[in-house]
């Protein structure tokens, strides 16, 4: 039998704590660049960290707002030091060591307030449900985790999506999508969703461009089939293909309502990061 509890703290309680810690560690630099984060803890659960017998491997990311981590400059020791602090900020018997530490940007940052006030309705209304009809207690953990794992994958669609829109209307002008080269299957797809758009009044039209009906996978068949164009603005092809099939996979099962596995949720992370960390100087 275990010793450890194995429940993560509450975030907040435990992002204050982190605060405090900085601060007593003359890291006062560190707590301004955190004070206005979001903080999460993923535990990978049944991945032993190798760190403590039979501890969890756990990560915690902090979103930072978009202004903020246009500027952010991180040493190794930097990262290490923060890493150590969460690590001795957890509670020992929680057996949930700290191995991996991430600053992202903080989406939505405007609408945060009512984001937040929205999930918690959904969640009140869920628990209400579950009471009704007995569902099981972890529909309301997944729902949440795969709601901010739809945050991450529509964040970074539709930025690649104003990505190729700034570099091409640059090269082209305002007429840009018609001088790219598309697919046939993807303008095929196009076709399809204007047509299943324009049939059903309730749906939202989705933008003024052809840009903004594509799908994630027709994204990457955008940027392979004009690379001349985009190659300058990324180390390869492969490298933001790869990024892009694997964010179109997790897409997929978001989509369909699957669970995100720990593998599923780190891929949304780190491709999110790295194309945002790419592209972002190109961007302003």
């Amino acid at each position: 039998m275990s010793e450890f509890t194995y429940v993560a703290p509450n975030e907040h309680m435990y992002y204050k704590a982190v605060l405090l810690a900085l601060e007593r560690a003359g890291r006062s630099d560190f707590r301004d660049i955190l004070k206005n984060a979001k903080c999460t803890i993923n535990v990978s659960e049944g991945s032993f960290s190798r760190a403590r017998w039979n501890a969890f491997y756990t990560s915690v990311v902090f979103q930072i707002p978009m202004s903020e981590y246009e500027s952010l400059s991180m040493e190794e020791e930097d990262k290490s030091l923060l890493k150590g602090i969460c690590d001795g900020v957890m509670p020992p018997d929680a057996g949930l060591d700290v191995m991996h530490v991430d600053i992202t940007p903080l989406l939505y940052e405007k609408d945060a307030g009512s984001l937040q006030q929205d999930l918690e309705q959904i969640t009140d209304s869920l628990q209400s449900l579950a009471a009704e009809f007995t569902l099981p207690d972890d529909i309301l953990v997944k729902g949440k985790e795969m709601a901010e794992a739809y945050l991450y994958l529509y964040a970074v669609e539709n930025y690649l999506r104003l990505f190729i829109e700034k570099v091409a209307t640059n090269q082209f002008g305002p007429d840009y999508f018609n001088n790219l080269k598309i697919s046939i299957n993807v303008k095929k797809g196009i076709a399809i969703r204007k047509a299943a758009e324009a049939k059903n009044n309730w749906m939202s039209i989705r933008g003024g461009s052809d840009l903004f009906y594509l799908d994630f996978a027709d994204i990457d068949d955008i940027i392979t089939n004009n690379w001349e164009l985009f190659k300058s603005y990324f180390p390869g092809q492969a490298w933001i293909s790869s990024k892009i099939t694997d964010l179109g996979h997790c897409r997929n099962l978001v989509a369909h309502n699957s669970t995100l596995g720990t593998h599923e949720k780190d891929v949304i992370r780190v491709n999110f990061n790295s194309i945002i960390r790419q592209l972002n100087p190109h961007m302003k």
